[in-house]
């Protein structure tokens, strides 16, 4: 929660002092006119060229419009200018995701999960590549974290298919 409270806060200190293509861009993505989004985005871009906010902002427009290399090039960047920023690991895992490529997915989504240990997200969607890789034993562990943290629907999905044998006995 404190998390998403920071990027609320430091989106709301940018878009005060930031130039009207900012707020157009924001204004259109909520309206759902992404291609106008990406537009403003990289004009803002061109204006605050190490603004990992940017950067991720328009990788999400990107990934609405299903366009995941492009999502996956802003995300990276947003990366190199904020190595902390767990939602670009976590929406970046997401697009790696979409476009088959699982290790990479696993491999944000753990990063994510350095970064923020109480990220449910990242646990839960990396679990379910294990559960499709057939890893249940690793599934089963993630899910069983999903549901330490407040979301049991991912332990339920693994009742529901008959993979109980991998969760503790008793615990769950």
């Amino acid at each position: 929660m404190a998390r998403i409270l920071i990027v609320l806060f430091c989106a709301f200190l940018f878009a005060c002092a930031a130039p009207s293509a900012f707020r157009q861009g924001i204004y259109a993505y909520e309206s759902g006119n992404i291609q106008e989004a990406i537009k403003q985005f990289s004009i803002v871009i061109k204006e605050y060229p190490k603004n990992a906010y940017i950067y991720y902002m328009r990788g999400n427009a990107h990934r609405n419009l299903g366009d995941y290399q492009k999502a996956i090039a802003d995300y990276t960047r947003a990366i190199k200018l904020d190595p902390n920023y767990a939602d670009a690991y976590y929406n970046r895992a997401g697009a790696y995701n979409h476009l088959g490529y699982a290790n990479k997915a696993i491999a944000d989504y753990g990063q994510t999960i350095k970064i923020d240990p109480n990220y449910i997200g990242a646990y839960n969607n990396r679990g379910l590549i294990y559960f499709n890789l057939t890893d249940y034993e690793k599934a089963t562990q993630d899910a069983k974290k999903t549901c330490e943290l407040g979301r049991c629907n991912a332990l339920e999905y693994l009742k529901e298919n008959n993979l109980t044998r991998y969760l503790a006995p008793n615990k769950y």
